[in-house]
């Protein structure tokens, strides 16, 4: 009888990670279950230190690593799979990880690229350049997120590189209905680069001329300050709730007639996936890989930064009305692009 192959990965995961990086994981572990042994070395990190220094994050590096490589000397993994942190201090970490597991193990390395600013990131310092460059040297197989991000990485780095889009965790069969222009949804951390400042100054201006619209936001704080400022917007037309998951995730977000997301960064969120896998429009920053996400000529993307375009961009949403058309046509994109059928596909091609 044959017997499994073996993977080794190093990564944040949920409940212990929560964003989008730790999410996607999650999906792919559990697909790959299925032909291969998965051993994690999970990364966690509490998210009360997020873009913060600590000594908990240095005791983590040094954990994380020792136990890359015990596992590296006692077991023969085939492949191992971690996910590039784009920081300075992010990209010593990996290149460690590669250092510990490729001493004693020859399995072929998969680098996952989550983020849609990596360039910005690389072109900003050389000691970056340096890092990125020893990572993907070492790397067998590197996996972007979409196919302007492939022909963009091929073009600099004069090498191969694989395409894996995001998708859902799950698939919810929803009956289609009938969108309006009323109920609103943000369904992210709070913090302050998705965001969530801009909304809530430009959706509370908005209330007071349409009292007939309303918002929604869930997540998770990880800044005392951040939070007291946010629930000062707190109104009848304006709720804010902590965080949200699961199966209520994407009830909520089925029910709500559009989703808000007007990051300032953001590589192919996965929560406008879970959007578009219910048919509900979403109005976003033009920002990363959603524009090439959401297809060409989207009509309902801002400005990052700018709350101005975002409240002409909301306004626009609201007076069109065509929110059912567009409904139609996201939930039609993803399941011919993002699907976890064809998910699961180019999974395994990967990992062949």
């Amino acid at each position: 009888m044959k017997t499994k192959r073996q993977i080794l990965f190093y990564g944040e995961l949920p409940p212990n990670a929560i964003h989008g990086i730790a999410n996607a994981s999650s999906v792919n572990l559990k697909m790959l279950e299925s032909s291969f042994y998965i051993d994690t070395i999970e990364e966690k990190n509490k998210f009360t230190e997020h873009n913060k220094i600590s000594f908990h994050k240095f005791l983590e590096y040094f954990k994380n690593n020792f136990g890359i490589l015990l596992k590296s000397i006692f077991h023969r993994y085939d492949y191992f799979y971690l996910i590039f942190s784009l920081t300075t201090f992010g990209s010593i970490k990996t290149l460690s990880a590669l250092f510990s597991f490729c001493l004693f193990n020859r399995g072929s390395v998969v680098l996952h690229i989550h983020r849609g600013d990596f360039f910005s990131r690389f072109y900003k310092a050389k000691l970056n350049r340096i890092l990125s460059k020893m990572i993907f040297a070492f790397s067998d197989k590197i996996i972007v997120l979409s196919e302007n991000q492939k022909i963009e990485f091929e073009s600099v780095f004069k090498k191969s590189f694989c395409i894996l889009h995001n998708t859902v965790e799950a698939e919810l069969n929803v009956e289609h209905r009938i969108r309006q222009t009323r109920s609103f949804i943000y369904i992210s951390n709070y913090l302050y680069d998705k965001g969530i400042i801009d909304l809530l100054e430009v959706f509370s201006n908005i209330v007071k001329e349409n009292d007939k619209i309303s918002l929604q936001t869930f997540g998770a704080f990880s800044d005392q300050q951040l939070k007291e400022l946010v629930l000062e917007f707190n109104s009848p037309n304006i709720v804010i709730n902590d965080i949200i998951s699961g199966l209520d995730k994407f009830e909520k977000i089925a029910e709500s007639d559009c989703l808000i997301l007007p990051s300032w960064n953001e590589g192919q969120p996965i929560i406008l996936l879970e959007a578009m896998s219910v048919g509900t429009p979403v109005i976003a920053t033009s920002v990363g890989l959603i524009p090439e996400l959401l297809g060409t000529d989207y009509p309902y993307l801002s400005i990052p930064k700018d709350k101005i375009s975002l409240e002409n961009t909301l306004l626009k949403f609201i007076r069109q009305n065509n929110a059912d058309a567009i409904s139609k046509k996201l939930k039609s994109r993803y399941f011919n692009h993002y699907s976890l059928k064809i998910h699961f596909i180019s999974l395994q091609n990967i990992f062949n």
